[in-house]
């Protein structure tokens, strides 16, 4: 796991009014969350967020986390720059506490994620880690940048070699038969 598991919570240090936190990754978090997500570079990384005490054991997680990574466009390979902005919203809760196993329907609809506490801690920087990973775009391309004629041989196939996947071999054996 990334070093953002560190941007954790004790259950008894949040006090009852709750916690409002602005947290700026330094260079060596942003380069291990990078490292982590497969990605050059994160330039940036904020996160602001307000952690709730609900009662019974169960904690609010709400807010926002903005980051800026330098990506390799699919396409091009050229470095491109991606922002993402995603918002923070789970209810952190006692393991006893966690919903059942759900119908994917349910689940997809349930208007409330929920995470488990573990060992009395609350994971705020693994939330926003999966929060991070599921933002960035899997195939990020840069402006302009299309597959077009990727694979043709400059428009100069006739007919019959694009007919089918098997042509050449097709023709292959055609010129072998012909051959005295």
């Amino acid at each position: 796991m990334s070093k953002l598991e560190n941007w954790r919570y004790k259950v008894h240090e949040i006090p009852r009014a709750g916690v409002s936190q602005h947290r700026e990754a330094n260079e060596e978090l942003r380069q291990s969350v990078a490292d982590e997500l497969g990605e050059p570079e994160c330039q940036s990384l904020v996160a602001d967020y307000k952690i709730k005490n609900l009662g019974k054991g169960r904690f609010g997680l709400s807010g926002s986390v903005d980051a800026v990574f330098t990506r390799a466009c699919v396409v091009t390979l050229e470095p491109l720059q991606e922002e993402v902005h995603e918002v923070l919203d789970c209810v952190f809760v006692p393991p006893e506490y966690m919903p059942g196993q759900q119908a994917e329907e349910e689940e997809a609809l349930s208007a409330e994620e929920y995470e488990p506490i573990k060992n009395e801690i609350l994971e705020v920087g693994r939330v926003i880690f999966e929060v991070l990973s599921a933002g960035l775009d899997p195939y990020p391309r840069a402006d302009g940048a299309s597959l077009g004629d990727v694979g043709q041989d400059d428009g100069q196939e006739t007919a019959e070699e694009g007919a089918h996947p098997f042509a050449a071999l097709a023709q292959l054996k055609k010129d072998r038969d012909n051959t005295p």
